[in-house]
């Protein structure tokens, strides 16, 4: 089996072929918008960091633009910034640059305005959609192929079907040579020491400990024990009943596979395999996560019905609940139901999703973005806002 997919100046391979207006901060959103409604064949990844942050989030926040900026969906990038911003602009620029695509840059501060800013920006932008419009996909291994996980909207079935089919495709992709990136480190909490038996270095389960650690200080920080939002009220509905046995379907989605490494927010792994990234549950900072770890695709698991996409990565919504599988069906991609059911197991679900998920980075459309339910994200910052 290969994939269709447009090869990329440093190797990479995208899945999509798009023209990413980057702002290095929130306060020119609004550019950044004008201009992708401006140009078609361009997509605006808006965030609201980007300055006022403790500096360890400042770099994460730098980090995570770089890496999207570098993500294989990306055929070139325009960066936006303001000229006063805590980020560093050009090494966002520079940054992204490594990957040997286009890079166009504007500053409002340099050009006098918002106005002239999305004059000068949709002009660049155009000539950078252009070029990437004569780009053609062509037959690709499925080594080249790097996916990220997330269930949202949980209940008992994601650990009874939806989780184990994807821990099926981690199986099978990393036997071909592929990429897997596990997050939510919520969804691990009770565990942990689980994953990092299954560690191929101590020390990277050694981290998978510390995020959960991490995760639990902070929120004793603020006078919250963070044990007490998981299961989340939409959990408990769903019929999970307990932290040990939510994390355990989470943990389903890498079944046993072996684990190379614990990746911090917004990285990108260094090998191939399994991987484990301190993302967060919440979705839209967890989504861009995966994007930054160079992935052209997420699995997203619900048991309830999440919607959300993002605008970086097509988002595959697989769902094991014949209910919400009817009540939701203009959001849900895969229905794995049959493996409750009992009319299809998990090793055939597994292989049906991974064939499916391989047409999406060949060009099938997911339903997040055919309904335009994929345009907006935001990046993971721990400490205050100052």
């Amino acid at each position: 089996m290969e994939f269709l997919g447009y090869t990329r100046p440093d190797g990479q391979v995208g899945a999509r072929n798009i023209v990413a207006i980057i702002p290095t901060v929130g306060c020119v959103n609004a550019v950044a918008l004008n201009i992708e409604k401006l140009i078609k064949g361009t997509r605006a990844f808006t965030h609201h960091q980007g300055c006022l942050h403790p500096p360890q989030d400042t770099e994460t926040v730098t980090r995570t633009l770089i890496n999207l900026g570098k993500n294989p969906n990306v055929a070139a990038v325009l960066v936006v910034g303001l000229g006063c911003e805590m980020v560093d602009f050009d090494r966002v620029v520079e940054g992204i640059k490594e990957s040997g695509k286009p890079v166009q840059a504007v500053r409002v501060h340099d050009l006098g305005g918002m106005l002239e800013t999305i004059n000068k920006g949709a002009q660049l932008a155009a000539d950078m959609v252009l070029e990437a419009s004569k780009l053609r996909r062509t037959k690709q291994g499925l080594d080249k192929l790097r996916f990220c996980t997330k269930c949202g909207s949980s209940d008992t079935t994601s650990g009874l079907s939806s989780n184990l089919v994807v821990g099926e495709v981690c199986r099978l992709m990393t036997e071909n040579g592929g990429t897997f990136v596990q997050g939510e480190v919520c969804d691990i909490m009770g565990g942990e020491y689980a994953l990092k038996n299954l560690c191929v270095d101590p020390a990277e389960g050694d981290k998978i400990i510390n995020f959960v650690k991490d995760l639990y200080d902070r929120g004793t920080a603020v006078g919250a024990d963070v044990r007490g939002s998981q299961m989340t009220s939409g959990n408990v509905a769903g019929g999970l009943t307990t932290l040990i046995e939510k994390a355990m379907g989470a943990n389903a989605k890498g079944q046993n596979v072996p684990i190379q490494s614990a990746l911090e927010y917004g990285s990108r792994p260094m090998c191939a395999g399994r991987h484990i990234m301190a993302t967060p549950g919440h979705g839209f900072e967890n989504l861009t996560g995966g994007a930054a770890s160079g992935a052209q695709l997420i699995l997203f698991t619900t048991g309830r019905g999440a919607p959300n996409g993002h605008p970086c990565i097509p988002t595959v919504k697989l769902c094991g609940n014949s209910k919400t599988n009817v009540t939701m069906q203009s959001h849900i991609d895969v229905d794995v139901a049959s493996v409750i059911e009992e009319t299809e197991t998990v090793e055939q679900a597994g292989k049906r999703l991974y064939e499916y998920a391989v047409a999406v980075a060949s060009g099938t459309l997911t339903k997040a973005e055919i309904l335009n339910f994929d345009g907006h994200m935001e990046i993971l910052i721990k400490g205050p806002v100052m």
